[in-house]
């Protein structure tokens, strides 16, 4: 269970990174970053990483520690099949799903940096996959491990924003993260239905 967690944390957490209402704003404030120089580069890069790993580490934690006392390989395989669709239904219509912005809990919000408010943002494309990596960190009822897949979760998505913001992006690398965006919401629904299918077969 433990090495299924880490793995779901770390595809997951670059699929995050890809998806439509995460890609653009993170692109953007990778393009801003790189035009700052090192200190504040290193400082906004920092907001970002650190909240989010922070963030991410005590859901999966939290997740973890409750407990679950048991899911089905049935009930699991109709989550996936769920989500999976979700994913492919928001490529055709526009679900209103709001954005998780844990920042407005902090006091003068909207005098926040950039990097923190997204640190501390879990966009709307990204909770089902918080919550698959959630509910698996639940039933492994291992909170060590379960902190531990929060913060390579938050490393993977994190890890493209740094590196452009570090490298900088030329013209056709925003078109190659474009054309990604379009693509991911369908390799996310297979990739959880191959799961799926995977959880029909063996019945684990």
């Amino acid at each position: 269970m433990n090495i299924i967690l880490l793995s779901t944390a770390a595809v997951l957490g670059l699929l995050a990174f890809f998806e439509p209402c995460t890609i653009a704003t993170h692109t953007l404030f990778a393009v801003r970053t790189h035009k700052t120089n090192p200190p504040q580069r290193w400082l906004a890069l920092l907001q970002l990483v650190l909240p989010r790993t922070v963030l991410l580490a005590t859901i999966f934690g939290c997740a973890a520690w409750v407990g679950l006392s048991a899911v089905s390989p049935y009930l699991a395989l109709f989550m996936l099949v769920m989500v999976g669709a979700i994913y492919l239904l928001t490529r055709k219509i526009y679900l209103p799903v709001p954005h998780l912005e844990f920042f407005r809990l902090l006091p003068h919000h909207d005098g926040l940096s950039q990097g923190l408010k997204l640190g501390l943002t879990l966009p709307a494309c990204t909770l089902p996959l918080v919550a698959v990596v959630g509910v698996i960190a639940a039933l492994s009822q291992q909170p060590a491990t379960a902190l531990l897949a929060g913060v390579i979760f938050a490393a993977l998505f994190s890890l493209p924003t740094v590196w452009h913001s570090i490298r900088g992006l030329a013209t056709e690398q925003l078109g190659i993260l474009g054309k990604a965006a379009r693509v991911s919401p369908y390799f996310t629904a297979l990739l959880l239905w191959g799961a799926a299918l995977v959880i029909l077969i063996t019945g684990v």
